[in-house]
């Protein structure tokens, strides 16, 4: 269906949003440039329940006052398209072609859009060009964090900000002074990132963004550079792109409105907002709208940026703004009063008594269910997300990860189900964070680090909450380490979703089964005094975790957090549960699980060095990335002449006679 309106003078039904081709684009003065980070965090705050925060977005949506009726479905993929390729557009339209007024479906879809790169992007290019690196290529190069930024002394000009995957085009930012400013950082490239984003979003089938500006409450220099401007320039780049004849979503925010402390007498960022963008006659078409035609404002609600409901009545006085409450991780009780989750797990049965609770290990046979919201002010909404974490994304099983894109697949098939009026996705492109630091898990040395990072030095320390490199990051955009297959993949998904479902949308590549890993257990014999001396069984089947159990064999426990099905523990061991890859591929060794006559162990030799072969686990990648950061070493316990794993590049040769005998692969 035809998705754009041309605006030629008067179009019935349109005048009031017709946009003057010689309108020009909004400036808001006196607002200061922001200063050198300080040292302060922005993202990573801890939830009142001690969850970790997850710096994402917030979700908006809202077909605008004469909403168009749902994309058409009979325009589903092709054979050439069943692969998941983005959707060819609905008609080339030339630039110049003239004002335009995108038309939207009832049933509304937004995604997360990051804009704080301003000073992360600005640090990177005055990196030289060949020794720019990620953190997904710091894991694959064995080399420690600090070296990204802290080793160069950018930390302070990157407030702290590091890159994690680099997208395809390249370190880009959207933030430019307004006339009169001074320079701030420099962001060269913002015409071609804008058109590129609105673009590859409106084809995928993206009807707004909504924009993080969670952490900024009050009016700063640095909440301008980081989040304000670069706001208010993405509306001025998509209204000219628009008055140009080329389609792009709509745009909302997502803000505080928490109550002003007794010590703060700077303004609301979320008054700059509907002050300078939302009621900018410029904008008028471009804001995001709901049924109504009210402009709707995304408000953070959680314990410590709690929503004010002066504020929000302040906001809404003018009956032109709806505000909808939204954060991540919500209890039932929250969504079911009308709180919307940019960010909601899959649940699975846990103990004690099998009731639902969040999970982060996505099963490709059994439903997701992540919760919606059945009625929020604007109607029913449900989130979706490529990955998304239950505490650091860096530590292990406290993140789905992308898992070949099972994760965004299994949340997509709730939507397929219930076809909310709202549907966001997590997330575009956050590709940045800051790094964090915790004592309690700190203490543990080797245990205590994210997943497969070099020991030695500051940066080796680190932990990240929303992002860790390529695999753990929940961005659709196409990256240079990632590529586009998530974003080729969210197309299909949303083709789905707008068809009705798997049912009537075959052969697309979001209703395919299966995904990249295969969980395993980890059992032993227990021996207090020395759990290395026992033998070890390590196992795919749960139904033989349950055997060993009634036998009197113990789980070991993953660290800090477990997932139903996996216990967890505050005293962890590297002897642990882990996760195969489920297929052979480029850069894959087999795991065998092999019998001495005594003890199991792991080896990549079918034959098990002539001892008893019981089983393929799977296999293991031979270099590490961001999907297999761990290694998988093989150990031997010689008094006891017992094998068994360790889930780090050296076995623990400090305990009295045990050897380290080789690094088998890395896993998850």
């Amino acid at each position: 269906m035809t998705r754009w309106i041309l605006v030629l003078g008067v179009l019935a039904g349109c005048a009031d949003a017709a946009v003057d081709a010689d309108d020009a684009a909004p400036v808001r003065p006196g607002v200061d440039a922001a200063g050198p980070w300080d040292g302060g965090r922005l993202d990573g705050a801890a939830a009142p329940d001690g969850a970790a925060r997850p710096d994402g977005s917030p979700a908006l949506d809202a077909a605008g006052p004469d909403a168009a009726p749902p994309r058409d479905a009979a325009a589903a993929p092709d054979a050439a398209e069943a692969d998941g390729a983005p959707p060819i557009a609905d008609a080339a339209l030339p630039d110049d072609a003239g004002p335009i007024r995108p038309v939207y479906p009832d049933r509304r879809v937004g995604i997360f859009y990051l804009a704080w790169h301003a000073f992360a992007a600005d640090a990177m290019r005055r990196v030289p060009e060949g020794e720019r690196r990620t953190i997904e290529t710091i894991l694959r190069e064995g080399r420690n964090p600090a070296e990204v930024l802290l080793n160069r002394g950018l930390m302070q000009a990157a407030a702290a900000f590091h890159y994690h995957i680099e997208p395809t085009l390249g370190f880009y930012c959207l933030y430019r002074p307004r006339p009169g400013e001074p320079a701030g950082p420099d962001c060269p490239d913002i015409a071609r990132v804008a058109e590129t984003h609105a673009r590859q979003l409106w084809d995928a089938g993206v009807d707004f963004v909504y924009l993080d500006l969670t952490n900024l409450p009050f009016h700063s220099g640095f909440a301008d550079v980081l989040g304000v401007r670069p706001l208010e320039v993405l509306a001025e780049e998509w209204a000219a792109l628009r008055r140009r004849g080329v389609p792009t979503p709509q745009i909302a925010a997502w803000v505080p409105m928490t109550a002003r402390p007794a010590d703060v007498a700077d303004g609301w960022t979320w008054a700059s907002v509907v002050e300078g963008v939302y009621r900018n006659p410029a904008y008028a078409d471009l804001v995001l709208r709901d049924r109504q035609g009210r402009m709707i404002l995304f408000a953070v609600d959680h314990g410590g940026l709690p929503a004010d409901a002066g504020q929000i009545a302040q906001a809404e006085a003018a009956g032109d703004v709806v505000v909808v409450r939204l954060w991540g991780l919500l209890a039932p009780n929250q969504l079911a009063g009308g709180q919307a989750a940019w960010m909601q797990p899959c649940e699975a049965p846990g103990p004690p008594n099998g009731a639902l609770t969040f999970t982060t290990l996505v099963s490709p046979q059994n439903p997701c269910g992540q919760r919606h919201t059945p009625a929020s002010p604007i109607g029913s909404m449900l989130s979706v997300s490529a990955s998304y974490q239950l505490g650091y994304a860096s530590l292990p099983f406290q993140s789905t990860g992308r898992n070949g894109g099972l994760t965004l697949r299994r949340q997509f098939a709730t939507a397929f189900d219930l076809q909310p009026d709202w549907l966001l996705i997590n997330s575009w492109n956050e590709l940045i964070a800051q790094p964090q630091s915790d004592a309690n898990v700190a203490r543990f040395g080797d245990l205590g680090r994210s997943m497969g990072m070099a020991a030695g030095g500051e940066g080796s320390q680190w932990l990240w909450v929303d992002t860790y490199g390529a695999e753990f990051s929940r961005d659709v955009e196409p990256t240079v380490e990632h590529g586009d297959a998530m974003y080729r993949l969210m197309a299909s998904c949303l083709r789905v979703y707008r068809a009705g479902g798997c049912d009537a949308a075959g052969g697309e590549a979001c209703c395919a089964a299966g995904g990249e890993h295969t969980l395993v257990w980890s059992l032993r014999q227990p021996d207090r005094a020395h759990a290395m001396s026992t033998d070890h069984v390590p196992t795919t089947d749960f139904g033989e975790v349950q055997r060993l159990l009634a036998d009197g064999w113990e789980q070991v426990c993953n660290a800090f957090y477990g997932p139903p099905a996996l216990c967890a523990t505050g005293d962890p061991t590297g002897d642990g549960p882990f996760q195969l890859f489920n297929a052979p591929g480029p850069d894959r060794t087999p795991i065998h699980r092999c019998f001495s006559g005594a003890d199991h162990f792991l080896s990549p030799d079918p034959g098990c060095e002539g001892r008893a072969f019981e089983g393929l686990l799977g296999y293991a990648a031979t270099t590490r990335t961001s999907s297999a950061p761990r290694a998988l070493s093989r150990c031997f316990h010689a008094p006891a002449s017992a094998h068994f794993h360790w889930l780090a590049d050296r076995c623990p040769t400090e305990k009295p006679g045990v050897a380290h005998e080789s690094v088998l692969g890395y896993v998850r």
